[in-house]
C-alpha cells in the first residue's frame, strides 16, 4: 500500500516537499487530495460575508432596536455574571454560618442536659442522705420555722437531717404552735393540717342610760350588733370600733382594742348636759320650736349638747326668745325677767299684743272656741274643744261677732279708749304674720292631718303670735276680687305644698260662705 496521504505527526523526510533543505515543518503533513498535484497552490478561500446582506451596511430605522436589544443582552449578561460571581457565595457563606451555629447550639444543649442529669444525680444524692418533713395549718399562710428557716404554709422541708427537729407555726391573732418531730430518710415526715388556736378576749358593755345599742366592728369584716349592757366573748385579738347611738343620737366611734385573753370593760356614756330656767314671775310656758317643754321653774335633763332655741310665753308678758349653748355634760342655769309693755287680757280670756309697727293689738292665738262660746253663747265649730279654733264661721258671722266683742269688753271695762275690735285687712295680716315658720305649721305639707289642732300648735313669731300659718284659714277685711268675696289668709289643717306653695298664697269666699277650713282672728284698732 502506498503510504502517500499517511498522516505522520510532526514528521517529514530529506527531499520531500517543498521546504528548504534542513527546514522544520511547522504544520503537519497532508496527502494532496485526489485529481490534484502536490505542487498546485491552494484555492483562495470565500469571504462568508460576501453576498450576505450582513455584508450590508444598517438601515437608520433598524439602529435604534439593535442598540436596544445589544443593551438587554448586555444587562442580561451582567446579571447572570452578578448571580455566580457575588449571590451564589454569600448563599454558601450563610449556609455554612447556619451550620456552625447549628453545631454550637447542640453542643450547648447537651452541655446543658450533661449538667441537668449531674444535678438530679447530685439531688438524688443528696435526698439519700436528708430528711423531709411536710406540713399545713388552718388557717394557712402561716409561718413555719425550724432553725434557721421559715416557710409559709403549706410548707415543705426537704434538707433536715436525720434525727429530732423543733418547729413554731405563728400567724397574727392564733397562739404560737409548737412541736418536736423525729424526722427520718426512710420516707417524708407528714404532719398533715395543724388547726391553730386563735387569740381571744371579753368585752363587756356597760351604760348609766337606758336605749343604747351599738354597733361593734372589727378584723376579718367582724360585725355585730346588740343592746347595752352586754358581754362579748371571745373576740378575736385586734382593733375595733365601737359606734353607740340612743334614739336619733349616735356618738362618734369608740377605738377599742382587744389582747389574748383580755376581760374588758368599757362604759358608753352619752354626755348629756342639763338645763335649769326660772322666770320672773314664774309660770312662763317654755318652747323648744313649737314643742312645750314645760313652764318655769323648769329644770330639764339628758339633753342633747349643742345650741337650744327657747322661747317663754306669760301673758300679757312680752314673749322672751333666747339661745342656749350646751357643752358636753354641761350643767346650765337661765333667769329670765319677763318684760310688758301694752299687752294685755282680754275680758272673754284672749290675750292682746301690742303690733308697735302698727299701733294697734293683735289676738296672741286663733279666735279659740272657749272665748267666743262666752262672747257669743253658742259655737258653730264642727270640731270641738275649748282651745281649738272656732270654725265653719262665715266672713259675715265674724264681724258680727267683732262688734259684740266690743260691746263685751267695753261692759267689762277692758277696751282701751278710742280702739274697737274687727277683722285684720290683709296688710296688717300680712305685718303681724311676720317671721312665721310655715315648716313647723300645723298644716298637711309633710303629713297629713284629719282635724284642727289645739292653738299654739306652731312655734310663735317674734311679736309671740300664734299659728298665722296653718290650723284655719282666717277671714279679712278686705275684698278678694270684684264679685264681692272677701279674702282668706294663712292657709288650714288640710293645706298641702301643691295647694299652699308659701305665705302669700291668697284664697276668698262670698260672705256667707262657711267651712271647716275657716276661721279668724281679732284686732284691736282705732276707731
Amino acid at each position: 500500500m502506498s503510504r502517500a496521504g499517511k498522516f505522520i505527526p510532526g514528521g517529514g523526510s530529506k527531499g520531500s516537499g517543498d521546504n528548504a533543505p534542513g527546514a522544520r515543518r511547522t504544520g503537519p503533513i497532508r496527502a494532496p487530495e485526489p485529481g490534484t498535484s502536490p505542487t498546485d497552490p491552494a484555492p483562495p478561500k470565500k469571504s462568508l460575508l460576501k453576498g450576505s446582506s450582513l455584508n450590508k451596511p444598517v438601515a437608520k430605522n433598524q439602529q435604534l432596536p439593535i442598540m436596544l436589544m445589544s443593551a438587554a443582552v448586555l444587562m442580561l449578561l451582567m446579571g447572570v455574571s452578578v448571580y455566580y460571581y457575588a449571590i451564589v457565595p454569600a448563599r454558601q457563606e450563610v449556609a455554612e454560618m447556619e451550620k456552625e451555629r447549628d453545631a454550637a447550639l447542640a453542643a450547648q444543649k447537651k452541655a446543658q442536659d450533661e449538667l441537668a442529669a449531674q444535678q438530679v444525680a447530685e439531688t438524688k444524692e443528696k435526698a439519700a442522705l436528708h430528711a423531709t418533713l411536710i406540713v399545713d395549718s388552718k388557717p394557712s399562710g402561716a409561718t413555719v420555722t425550724i432553725g434557721e428557716v421559715q416557710k409559709p404554709t403549706p410548707a415543705t422541708f426537704d434538707s433536715l437531717d436525720p434525727g429530732k427537729v423543733k418547729l413554731t407555726i405563728h400567724a397574727d391573732g392564733y397562739e404560737d404552735y409548737q412541736q418536736e418531730v423525729a424526722v427520718t430518710t426512710d420516707q417524708p415526715t407528714n404532719l398533715g393540717t395543724i388547726e391553730l388556736t386563735e387569740q381571744t378576749g371579753d368585752l363587756s358593755l356597760t351604760s348609766p342610760q337606758s336605749d343604747v345599742a351599738y354597733t361593734l366592728t372589727g378584723p376579718d369584716g367582724y360585725s355585730h350588733d346588740g343592746q347595752v349592757p352586754d358581754k362579748l366573748e371571745k373576740l378575736p385579738v385586734g382593733d375595733y370600733q365601737l359606734i353607740a347611738t340612743q334614739h336619733d343620737w349616735k356618738l362618734a366611734p369608740i377605738p377599742i382594742t382587744i389582747h389574748d385573753k383580755d376581760s374588758l370593760q368599757k362604759e358608753i356614756k352619752f354626755p348629756y348636759a342639763s338645763l335649769t330656767i326660772t322666770s320672773e314671775p314664774s309660770g312662763a310656758t317654755v318652747r323648744n320650736g313649737h314643742t312645750i317643754l314645760g313652764v318655769t321653774p323648769l329644770t330639764l335633763t339628758n339633753l342633747m349638747p349643742g345650741t337650744m332655741k327657747l322661747s317663754l310665753d306669760l301673758p300679757p308678758y312680752t314673749l322672751t326668745r333666747f339661745d342656749v349653748a350646751l357643752p358636753n355634760f354641761g350643767n346650765i342655769t337661765k333667769d329670765v325677767a319677763m318684760q310688758r309693755d301694752k299687752d294685755f287680757i282680754a275680758a272673754c280670756g284672749m290675750p292682746m299684743v301690742w303690733i308697735p309697727e302698727g299701733g294697734y293689738w293683735a289676738a296672741k292665738y286663733l279666735m279659740r272656741q272657749a272665748d267666743f262660746e262666752k262672747v257669743a253663747g253658742y259655737n258653730p265649730s264642727n270640731f270641738r274643744g275649748p282651745n281649738r279654733p272656732v270654725e265653719q264661721i262665715s266672713w259675715d258671722s265674724a264681724v258680727a261677732f267683732c262688734e259684740k266683742l266690743t260691746d263685751y269688753e267695753s261692759r267689762a271695762g277692758k277696751l282701751p279708749a278710742g280702739y274697737h275690735y274687727t277683722l285684720p285687712t290683709e296688710s296688717q295680716w300680712s305685718d303681724f304674720s311676720a317671721d312665721a315658720d310655715i315648716d313647723q305649721a300645723a298644716m298637711s305639707r309633710s303629713g297629713s292631718l284629719t282635724s284642727t289642732k289645739d292653738v299654739g300648735a306652731s312655734e310663735p313669731n317674734k311679736y309671740g303670735l300664734y299659728d298665722t300659718l296653718g290650723d284655719v284659714w282666717e277671714w279679712c277685711l278686705d275684698t278678694y276680687d270684684d264679685k264681692g268675696n272677701h279674702s282668706l289668709r294663712g292657709g288650714s289643717w288640710l293645706s298641702s305644698t301643691e295647694n299652699f306653695p308659701g305665705p302669700d298664697a291668697r284664697n276668698g269666699g262670698a260672705p256667707n260662705y262657711m267651712d271647716r277650713f275657716t276661721g279668724f282672728r281679732v284686732v284691736l284698732v282705732p276707731q
